[in-house]
């Protein structure tokens, strides 16, 4: 009979913590899905440029449709979420996602490819904000911490398959067959969703799209907040573009290999991402009083790693020593992330923290954005010099054109510096 009355107590306790972890798995799985989407084009660069008949142009046309689709929704994103529920944003995001994926798959010009990957962006946008409030929902206090560090590493899991796995496939099966599964998966993970989601209680909110910008719009009135905004702009666009975008291509010209085996760094990359995430997060605690110097010495840091990419010196020592770069890079990157977010809760304090990072997200998908048209002009324009390696091929990507990469995301990398030092009086004064 008492084990009967413990049944009784302790069974719907059990079976509504299971549901609470497969609907988390659901978004996490939809997180995981968005990071892939976002670093993908350095692993089907070759492809689409062939398929296409493209050069580096083309590569920042797929990259930048993406950024640009992703800050356009930044801004809503939280009031969406607040307004409507988990549930309901959740599922439009998946929706948008795995369409956009499908079009993506079958676009047979470029319009259609900006448009079918801004489809994507815009869905993948909504994704992490939602998996925080769906954490913060429906767990205690005492396993926050951990879910939604377990949340934020699901993302890096992706990031990880959109290396040498996605390389692999894309050698075997084509990038649009790719695509397309990774359409299919989206779909099914959104019938699961449907039916693990709980549905989501009326909002109680008074927030409107017009008072979110408008606090947005008055942050930007102090200097801090812009040293804040330039520091993680700064951050974002250099890691993204190196290890999203041409890092593969980067690796595969160097050493003369295969995609899939131009992944393998890449995929060192990610995990040194997670580690750097979890290890270096418990340090941002340790340099709390001293946010300004510790944000400076590590973008110092990230500055000589990506100076050690260039050409003669990869060439010169070999893929293993571009793997530990790469492995580095992703421990600073990871590292990097909680110094920001501490900078965002100090200078916004906790009720202004979602504008916050509203506007830190919003900047970097501008910055990351608009600097990929720069960035494949240097590159095309270093390559094509005559007397280079690359002279004869409109699409070919040689040395000097790594080398303008590499020197373009040094000076990228600046504010970085100078937005740390923007931030330092309101720092010290809170």
């Amino acid at each position: 009979m008492s084990t009967f009355g413990q049944q009784a107590v302790y069974t719907p306790t059990s079976r509504l913590t299971d549901r609470a972890y497969l609907a988390w798995a659901t978004v996490a799985i939809a997180y995981a899905i968005a990071f892939l989407q976002r670093v993908s084009p350095q692993s089907v660069s070759l492809s689409f440029m062939h398929d296409f008949n493209t050069d580096a142009a083309g590569v920042a046309m797929l990259a930048s449709s993406y950024f640009w689709g992703y800050t356009l929704m930044q801004i809503p994103a939280g009031l969406l979420v607040d307004r409507y529920g988990v549930k309901r944003v959740v599922l439009g995001s998946m929706i948008a996602s795995s369409l956009g994926s499908a079009a993506f798959a079958l676009a047979p010009d470029l319009l259609d490819v900006f448009v079918a990957r801004l489809i994507v962006a815009c869905g993948d946008a909504l994704v992490f904000t939602a998996l925080l409030k769906l954490v913060a929902q429906s767990f205690t206090d005492e396993r926050f911490g951990t879910m939604s560090g377990i949340s934020q590493l699901s993302g890096y899991v992706g990031g990880m398959i959109a290396t040498t796995p996605l390389a692999a496939a894309v050698s075997g099966f084509g990038w649009r067959a790719c695509f397309l599964f990774i359409a299919c998966v989206g779909l099914a993970n959104l019938a699961f969703a449907r039916l693990a989601l709980k549905p989501d209680p009326a909002s109680h909110s008074n927030k409107t799209l017009r008072e979110v910008v408008t606090a947005a719009g008055q942050s930007l009135t102090h200097i801090a907040n812009w040293g804040c905004a330039l520091t993680f702009a700064s951050h974002f666009a250099v890691v993204t573009t190196l290890s999203g975008v041409w890092g593969i291509p980067m690796v595969a010209h160097f050493f003369n290999i295969s995609q899939t085996a131009a992944g393998t760094p890449l995929l060192a990359f990610m995990i040194g991402n997670m580690l750097g995430s979890i290890f270096l997060g418990h340090a941002a605690d340790r340099a709390a009083a001293a946010l300004d110097s510790a944000l400076i010495r590590i973008c110092a840091l990230r500055m000589v790693l990506t100076a050690m990419l260039l050409p003669p010196l990869a060439h010169a020592f070999g893929l293993v020593y571009v793997t530990i770069v790469f492995t580095a890079l992703g421990l600073v990157a990871g590292g990097t992330v909680p110094l920001v977010l501490k900078c965002v809760k100090k200078l916004y304090t906790a009720s202004l923290i979602g504008v916050g990072a509203s506007v830190n997200t919003t900047a970097a998908g501008i910055f990351a954005g608009a600097s990929q048209t720069v960035i494949s002009f240097a590159m095309l324009a270093a390559s094509h010099v005559p007397g280079t390696d690359a002279v004869h091929n409109k699409a070919a990507i040689g040395d000097a054109g790594y080398t303008a990469l590499i020197v373009v995301l040094l000076l990228m990398s600046l504010p970085g510096i100078a937005g740390p030092l923007l931030m330092r009086s309101k720092l010290i004064a809170r």
